[in-house]
């Protein structure tokens, strides 16, 4: 296969901006689309040279993969095995145990499907998952699985119209689960497979002589730059907020194709792409997208965001710097220097010692946490409050199955007074379950006996679903206020949850539709109306504010630094993020907001004025925030 020296820079273009995303640069809120670019690029060069290799009948699968082995495993595990030993010292164990998790799935190319089950690419704590970007690799290597089998299969045949028809069906596919199951729509092959198929399509239409041969230079130039402006435009334009990836993908991988086809010698975007700074940065790219997450999520768990913050340029140079050496000192001899025995010999000795330190790891962790240094640490320095929240440990007061409901995801039980009669109702989400506790005291000196019904990840809105929980389907709530109608004392419901996000997030569906304050204001507006027709008080409490990073873990890695300055918004910001709500006020018999409990005149904290936790992740109250937001309650709504 000819060298191209412009692909190099394309795989800067692609990797640069995957690396400021992460680091935090607004400019590059869409960077994350540089892994499409590396997809398409992936699938042009290996159809490019499996294909080259089938017409001369030398393709070999064993060869296939050894090449993938030599490429993609060495400095794969040297980064795995650097970073251990970070992660040993640095990590909590709650993390530690996820990381040791994380290094099995990635040594097994199944790490798409572990971050999938886990967590969610654009959700914050995704930033300290040190392994998380390893989910497109594994994404391309079961690519890699079945692809070279298709292509023996076809043979000398033109595989252009299977690959089209497999990408057509790979893309609906992707833009329908991005309504039913983003996440998988994220991370998984099938929802994937036509970026990488799309880039073959293109080394297709190459090797037949495509690319329209007789349009003029300038043409292909100006089809080059509408390929440079559509990644530029996906890198800039998009943010976390996009529904990614389905059709909003298509603006880079098509981008990408048009520079693959059209970026021609002799052409100003051939130039640019080949400018030699760039085509060292794509050489190493590889290297810089390995090394740069790893880096950043064990420098954010040890030294805090606000160091982060201060030194991320070094970090951004340092992981290049990482990779600059691990090209030279691992890719490159295991490539092109060192004979397959060896490789077998280093890969399958160095993996195993991978695996088996994951494991020890776990079992430490899992048996003797207290030997984890930076827990042992904390255990010596920080308050014990905040350990046990990090760890999230007794985070919430448990509540025991009462039988009064007998829907899929939902708890319930009973607070407040024993002897008193349930007339009172909690009816939420773990925001709810969070406030429990402290319904359960309050209410007991108020001579009020409650039930709860609590369902962990499903606002308490009519016809909502959450599509990454198959317990909260348009039904559930619907079944939980039947039950509540059930009742025979109830004179109060309270209703609380996280309203904002059933407004908002992208995996949140109502009467199957995309979310919005329009849909949760007529979903409430029903259930009011139900519970009214009963002679029921209706009390919507407001959430209270929402952090950009989870506040326990944010105090103890500044704690470690000498820090102690707790997570604060300003009043202002509260306002914007609680006024979609306030238009719920015409709704509830009472609309109890919370910003007393949280603000002074100009800030809201995420601790009191003793210094105690608030909140303890990102918006979940502690037992002290809960105890305190429910004698508000109690006093403002008179219950």
């Amino acid at each position: 296969m000819k060298y191209r020296p412009e692909i190099d820079g394309l795989r800067a273009l692609a990797v640069v901006p995957v690396v400021f995303y992460h680091a935090g640069f607004s400019a590059f809120s869409g960077g994350f689309v540089g892994v499409d670019v590396f997809f398409v690029i992936s699938g042009y060069l290996i159809t490019t040279i499996i294909a080259d290799e089938i017409s001369q009948d030398r393709f070999s699968l064993v060869r296939f993969y050894e090449r993938r082995a030599r490429r993609i495993l060495p400095v794969l595990i040297t980064v795995i095995l650097t970073t251990l030993p970070f992660a040993w010292f640095w990590m909590m164990p709650r993390d530690l145990e996820t990381y040791t998790y994380s290094i099995l799935a990635v040594l097994t190319f199944t790490s798409n499907f572990f971050f999938f089950s886990e967590t969610g690419y654009f959700e914050t704590n995704a930033a300290l998952q040190p392994l998380l970007h390893t989910w497109s690799l594994a994404v391309e290597e079961q690519f890699y699985i079945f692809f070279p089998l298709l292509m023996m299969l076809l043979g000398r045949r033109s595989p252009w119209f299977v690959f089209s028809g497999l990408a057509l069906v790979s893309l609906i596919f992707a833009e329908g689960m991005l309504r039913v199951n983003p996440a998988h729509a994220f991370f998984l092959l099938p929802t994937r497979a036509w970026e990488l198929l799309i880039g073959s399509m293109a080394a297709i239409w190459l090797r037949q002589g495509g690319a329209l041969p007789s349009l003029s230079l300038w043409m292909r130039d100006l089809l080059s730059v509408l390929g440079l402006v559509l990644i530029v435009y996906g890198i800039v334009v998009y943010d976390d907020a996009t529904r990614f990836p389905g059709l909003s993908a298509v603006p880079p991988t098509l981008g990408t194709v048009l520079l693959i086809l059209f970026a021609q010698p002799k052409g100003l975007v051939q130039r640019v792409l080949a400018f030699q700074p760039l085509v060292w940065i794509g050489l190493i790219s590889y290297g810089t997208y390995l090394w740069h997450q790893p880096v950043f999520a064990l420098y954010h768990h040890r030294f805090g965001s606000v160091a982060f913050d201060s030194h991320v340029l070094l970090l951004i140079a340092l992981s290049f710097a990482l990779a600059f050496a691990s090209y030279h000192l691992v890719e490159q001899p295991f490539r092109k220097t060192l004979g397959l025995r060896a490789v077998v010999r280093s890969l399958l000795a160095s993996g195993a010692v991978a695996a088996g330190l994951a494991v020890a790891l776990f079992l430490r962790v899992d048996g003797h946490p207290e030997s984890v240094p930076s827990y042992a640490w904390a255990i010596e320095n920080a308050d014990a409050d905040l350990i046990r929240y990090v760890e999230r440990e007794d985070v919430f007061l448990p509540c025991k199955d009462g039988g009064y409901a007998d829907v899929d995801g939902v708890q319930t039980c009973d607070f407040g007074d024993e002897n008193a009669p349930r007339d009172l109702v909690l009816w939420g989400d773990s925001l709810a379950l969070a406030l429990h506790s402290g319904m359960q005291r309050v209410a007991g000196e108020n001579k009020r006996g409650g039930i709860a019904f609590l369902a962990n990840g499903c606002p308490p809105v009519f016809g909502l679903s959450n599509t990454q929980m198959a317990s909260c389907d348009g039904r559930t709530h619907d079944a939980v206020l039947t039950a509540i109608e059930a009742l025979a004392d109830v004179k109060d419901v309270v209703i609380t949850g996280n309203l904002q996000a059933a407004m908002t997030a992208r995996n949140v569906e109502i009467e199957g539709r995309a979310a919005s304050s329009d849909a949760v204001h007529r979903g409430l507006s029903e259930a009011v109306e139900r519970l009214r027709a009963k002679g029921i008080r209706v009390v919507l409490l407001e959430q209270g504010p929402v952090f950009d990073e989870d506040v326990s873990d944010y105090l103890l890695q500044n704690l470690r630094r000498g820090a102690v300055e707790p997570l604060t918004l300003s009043v202002g910001d509260y306002g914007d993020f609680v006024a979609p709500l306030r238009r719920l006020t015409d709704l509830p018999d009472d609309y109890i907001d919370v910003e007393e409990v949280f603000c002074d005149d100009a800030t809201c904290s995420s601790v009191d004025d003793t210094g105690a936790l608030m909140i303890y992740n990102r918006n979940h109250v502690t037992r002290i925030g809960s105890e305190k937001v429910a004698r508000h309650l109690f006093e403002k709504a008179g219950l």
